[in-house]
Parts: C-alpha cells; sequence; structure tokens
C-alpha cells in the first residue's frame, strides 16, 4: 500500500503561511513531533537565510481534520514555522531589527487591537517584504491513516541526524511501551496536553523556554534540570525519556537487563534480529497495564521527591557530597531502591526526614565505588540491596495491599498544566457550596459540563477538578469567605473542598454523598453516562487540601441532561439550540 495517496507540493509566502497560523489551521501531532527546541540563535540564524533568499528544507504537511476544520498537520518543519512565527510577532529579531507590524493588514490589525506588540528598532516595511514574499517550499499530502503519516516521519528522521537517538526511537513508534514512557515524561515535565494533537500555537504553553524566549516551561522548574540529574541539552535531547524508559524497562523484566541502548532497542522492537526485540506488549499487559505502570511509576517518583522535600538540598547535593558526574545512575538505582521497598516489599516510609538523614551521601559510599558495575544486571542488583540495607529501617509494613500509592499530587499537577495548553476539556470550581449570587447551583452546571465535555464529539474527554479556583478574584472571595489561604500552582489556586465542608458541618464523606446524591437524581440519558460519571470520582489530598476530580469520556452518543443537550463556548457551557441538534448527531455518527 502506498504511504501517500496524493502528494502536491507548491510554494507558499512566509505571509500566507503566518495567515494560515492565524486561522489555527497548523496542527501538531505529539506522537510523533518533538518539543520546540531551536534556540533564539537558531531561529534567527533561519530568518537570515529568508532575508537572504537562501534555499531552505521542504515543509511537509497532510490534510486532516482537527474539531470539525480541515487543517495541515505539519510532518516535517515544525521549528522552522515556529521561527517564521515568532519573527513575526516580534518575539525574536533579524541582527538586531524587529518585524514592522505596518508590512501587511494582518499584522498591522493584530498591532492596532493590541494582541501583538510592536518592539522597536523595527525593519524597513521592503525588507520585512522581502522576507514575507519569500516562497517557502510547501508540500501537502493526504494519507489512508494515521499510521502512515507515522512511517513517513520515522524515514524523514532516520535520514539525518536531526533527532536524538531516543528521539528517533520513539518517533513513529505505535507501542504501549512508547506510550507510558511518554506519558510519565510529559507527566514529570509538565508539558502535558489534553490529547495528542494541539495547534503550533498552543505548542508554546508546554515546549521549554530559552534565554530570550520565556514562554512555556521554565526549565529550573523541571525536576531533572533542578536536581542536577540532567543537563538543559540533556533535557533538550530527551534524556529524561530515555532515562525513564530503562526504569520501565527493569521494571517490567524484574531488573534482569543490562542498561544500554541495545536494550533499548531490543524494547522498541529496533533490533536487527526481530527475534531479538522484546515482546513489550505481553509484559505490560502482565503487569497490569499502562494506565497501572503509569501510576505504580508516578507514585514511586512523587515518594522520592518527598523525601528530597524533607530537607533543603536537591538530589545531588542528598545523595553526593563529592562530587559527582553519575547523577543520572545514582538516580536509577535510587528509583529502583524505592520500587523493590515500596512494591515488591509492600513497605511505606515510617519518617521522610529520617530517611533523608539515611540517604545522605549513600552515592559516595555505595554508588560510585561500584559504578563500573552498574550497567551490568547483577552490579546494579548488588548496589540496589546494599542500599536496602541500609535504609530499611526507615520503611515500615503497609497495611494497604494495592502497590499503586495514592498520588493525588501528580495527578493533580497534571491536570493543570495541561489545562495551560488547551482549556477546552477542563472546568475548575471552588466547591459545591454558595459563596455568592455567582456560586450558585454549582453542582448541576458541574453535571451540564460534563455533558458538554461528551458532546464535544467521539472519544472526547473532560475533567471537572473541585477545590479549585481559576482565577485570583475567586481565590481572593473564597480566602475572605472561608478565611483560608490557597496554594498558587501554575496559573490555579488550591483551595481545596475542607474549608466549605467544615462550614456546612458535614464530613468529606458526607460531601462525597451530597455530590453523588446529586448526580444519582439528575435525568441523564443515555443512561450509562450517568454510572460512567459516578465511578470516575477521585477524591484525594493535595498538600493537606481534599481534591474531587470527575472525569468523562465520550461513547458513541451525545448525552442529554435533564432533556437538553450542552456545549462548550470557549470556556463556557452553554444550551445547544434545537436548530443545532442535527449538527451534533453528526459528530457522533460521521
Amino acid at each position: 500500500m502506498p504511504l501517500l495517496t496524493k502528494l502536491d507540493i507548491k510554494p507558499e509566502t512566509v505571509e500566507s503561511i503566518y495567515t494560515l497560523y492565524r486561522k489555527r489551521m497548523l496542527l501538531v501531532n505529539r506522537k510523533y513531533q518533538r518539543k520546540l527546541v531551536w534556540t533564539v540563535e537558531e531561529k534567527e540564524k533561519f530568518i537570515d537565510s529568508l532575508q537572504q533568499s537562501l534555499p531552505i528544507p521542504l515543509i511537509l504537511t497532510a490534510i486532516t481534520k482537527y474539531k470539525e476544520s480541515s487543517v495541515y498537520e505539519i510532518i516535517d518543519g515544525m521549528q522552522r514555522l515556529n521561527a517564521i512565527v515568532s519573527f513575526i510577532e516580534n518575539e525574536i529579531h533579524l541582527n538586531g531589527k524587529y518585524f514592522n507590524l505596518e508590512t501587511f493588514a494582518l499584522t498591522k490589525k493584530l498591532k492596532d487591537g493590541g494582541k501583538v506588540n510592536q518592539k522597536i528598532p523595527k525593519l524597513t516595511i521592503d525588507e520585512c517584504l522581502k522576507i514575507t514574499s519569500y516562497q517557502v517550499p510547501f508540500s501537502i499530502t493526504t494519507y489512508q491513516n494515521e499510521k502512515e503519516i507515522e512511517e513517513i516521519f520515522r524515514r524523514i528522521n532516520s535520514y539525518g541526524k536531526t533527532l536524538s537517538s531516543h528521539e528517533l526511537r520513539q518517533a513513529g513508534s505505535l507501542s504501549s511501551f512508547n506510550r507510558i514512557v511518554r506519558k510519565i515524561a510529559e507527566n514529570i515535565r509538565k508539558d502535558v496536553s489534553p490529547s495528542d494533537r494541539i495547534l503550533l500555537g498552543n505548542m508554546r504553553n508546554i515546549s521549554l523556554n530559552n534565554k530570550g524566549l520565556q514562554y512555556g516551561i521554565s526549565l529550573k522548574d523541571i525536576f531533572w534540570y533542578s536536581h542536577n540529574i540532567l543537563t538543559e541539552n540533556n533535557i533538550r535531547a530527551s534524556r529524561d525519556e530515555e532515562l525513564i524508559a530503562h526504569l520501565v524497562l527493569a521494571t517490567l523484566l524484574n531488573n534482569k537487563i543490562n542498561i544500554s541502548s541495545t536494550s533499548l532497542d531490543r524494547a522498541y522492537g529496533l533490533s536487527d534480529e526481530e527475534r531479538d526485540n522484546i515482546d513489550t506488549y505481553s509484559l505490560i499487559k502482565e503487569k497490569g497495564g499502562e494506565e497501572f505502570i503509569v501510576n505504580q511509576f508516578e507514585a514511586i517518583f512523587t515518594e522520592i521527591k518527598k523525601v528530597i522535600a524533607a530537607d533543603k538540598l536537591n538530589f545531588k547535593q542528598l545523595i553526593f557530597k563529592k562530587e559527582s558526574k553519575y547523577i543520572n545512575y545514582a538516580f536509577q538505582i535510587i528509583f529502583l531502591v524505592f520500587q523493590d521497598l515500596l512494591v515488591k516489599q509492600e513497605l511505606k516510609i515510617s519518617n521522610y526526614r529520617s530517611l533523608n538523614s539515611g540517604l545522605s551521601g549513600i552515592g559516595d559510599s555505595l554508588i560510585t565505588p561500584n559504578i563500573d558495575d552498574l550497567r551490568h544486571q547483577a552490579g546494579r542488583q548488588r548496589c540496589i540491596n546494599s542500599i536496602i540495607g541500609v535504609i530499611r529501617t526507615y520503611f515500615v509494613k503497609r497495611e494497604e495491599t494495592d502497590p499503586v500509592l495514592s498520588n493525588g499530587v501528580m495527578k493533580l499537577e497534571t491536570l493543570l498544566a495541561a489545562a495551560k495548553a488547551e482549556n477546552t476539556s477542563y472546568d475548575f470550581k471552588q466547591g459545591i457550596f454558595q459563596m455568592d449570587k455567582s456560586t450558585k447551583n454549582i453542582i448541576s452546571k458541574i453535571i451540564e459540563t460534563l455533558s458538554a465535555f461528551v458532546n464535544q464529539g467521539k472519544n472526547s474527554v473532560g475533567y471537572v477538578v473541585i477545590g479549585i479556583a481559576d482565577n485570583q478574584q475567586i481565590a481572593d472571595n473564597h480566602q475572605k469567605f472561608y478565611n483560608s489561604l490557597p496554594i498558587k500552582k501554575e496559573n490555579f489556586h488550591v483551595v481545596g473542598i475542607d474549608d466549605e465542608a467544615k462550614a456546612n458541618n458535614i464530613s468529606i464523606d458526607n460531601y462525597m454523598l451530597k455530590l453523588k446524591d446529586h448526580i444519582k437524581a439528575q435525568d441523564i440519558q443515555p443512561d450509562y453516562y450517568k454510572s460512567q460519571i459516578l465511578q470516575n470520582i477521585d477524591l484525594f489530598t493535595y498538600n493537606d487540601k481534599s481534591i474531587i476530580i470527575l472525569k468523562i469520556t465520550s461513547k458513541d452518543d451525545p448525552i442529554k441532561i435533564n432533556g437538553q443537550f450542552f456545549h462548550r463556548q470557549a470556556n463556557s457551557t452553554e444550551k445547544v439550540p434545537q436548530t443545532s441538534e442535527r449538527h451534533l448527531w453528526q459528530l457522533f455518527l460521521g
């Protein structure tokens, strides 16, 4: 079967490409696209090539559908397209001068409307026109299914050295192992998005910032960097995903594998000999499935973070008192130690501060002297056993039988980070009780919002988080009404439900019961959506504040609440006019 059904190559001016961007017609699929990684210098060098009319590589796109609209999915050229946008929107300059927003009608309109700010000094209009009239080689293809696009991406990036070795492993891989590694990595970096398909304009919200580009995620906030485990260049080259892949593979194989590139190639099905590849699909199934493995990994990771946080030192400073270059290996060893104690032995930490003291300098005494053996399974296991012998006293038997520990911290932080990228699948409520006239009938509004998430079409997912104020005014009102200080996280304020439960003289359990009883009383059609909502209510604690998350996933039918359809309009939930109900059904029948 041919990969491409049709391929058209035609030039597009820089101006027309920017127009496509502004019309929300440039789409990124994160299954195979890497992050925005170009530095300011790389972007400016590319713009200089346009200014000098030098040839540039082909931009490869595919026609697809996104939220009912035809868009161009970027197969190759995301960094170049983003450089064009950055230049036109005055984020970067050319030889010290910025794009003149008076150059064409669209940018002038954006400037006059205050949506893009003009920086100075600026280029002349003629200088800008030379760049915006540049004919970019732009190809458009159609394809039979998504697997074909992923194969094209893999082939393109296998020809050169544009991607790191691990990015090439991940590129185009559809395996369960790949999905697990990528999901964990995104959750830790906090560059999560509600779906794999995201508009180019939203990519900056979940990409690493760098000198001169202050959008997206601050490098200093990423765990791997702030704890001196990986460098900036390591993270940009996806070495964090490589580290995670090693740990997931070790977990799947009970630590009976060497740490090597060959082992990872086998896990990704890339061995030269097919028989040498590891059947990760069967291993994942045996270990409980993708979601279970992700949850277990993140639970262990969270416990490690709690231990580190018990003192002011970061991971490197805690584990090594002498200078060391083995921080990456040390983290892998410590993770596997915790995995053994928390999961295999079903223990729990008795005192985080004491355990922190017990780990102090352990890298100097037990990891550095054995560093040559750590790549090999036998040597690594000896090191793990030695560390367990030292810190076992800080663990006690856990009464719970489920090896996946409660992990609300990472769950909530992942949701808040995803909402930054695209907020059409998320809604936040400070609670379910009325503080003022603007906060009445909250539970009914929550159910209507969940139904609106479903009515976005087949396979759509939505979350409502209770215990979060999504703007400063609501946070201030909550603080004043309940005399309780919120926790600032991302652009949100964690207020919890405890204060309003106490103010209304009910326990958290009765709070949950009130919420569930209201849901049960509603006329929700089809009825299976009611069962799904009730089964997907998650209560957990975040920094001593109780939070509730409700999740819903659309199936084969739209959902009607008390005889009325609802849909999302921007960030609002509104009734669907009767004249639009036919269109709503088409989203599920098409």
